[in-house]
């Protein structure tokens, strides 16, 4: 079995400054997996469009960027969150 691992899934909080969950995360010195999921469904939304898209990617670029500073960089998986949040934990497990 591995070690454990904290998920700090960035959701709408897409900055490392004062980001209370990436702090305890970081506190818990166990490694940290900086997770962003492109959930498909939400962007079927009618509110989502590609004006929309843009301003998260610029936003997902400086985060990786910050990310990558701190060791490790922004892990991006495409997919509704239960199904990769049941993904990482198969593989975590073995």
């Amino acid at each position: 079995m591995t070690d454990a691992v904290q998920v700090v899934w960035f959701k709408r909080d897409l900055r490392v400054s004062d980001h209370a969950p990436l702090l305890a995360a970081a506190r818990a010195h166990t490694p940290v997996l900086p997770l962003y999921i492109v959930e498909p469904e939400y962007w079927r939304q009618p509110f989502a469009s590609r004006r929309h898209w843009h301003v998260i990617h610029d936003c997902l670029t400086d985060l990786n960027a910050a990310l990558t500073e701190l060791g490790q960089p922004l892990i991006i998986k495409i997919g509704e969150a239960l199904d990769v949040f049941k993904t990482l934990h198969a593989h975590q497990r073995n």
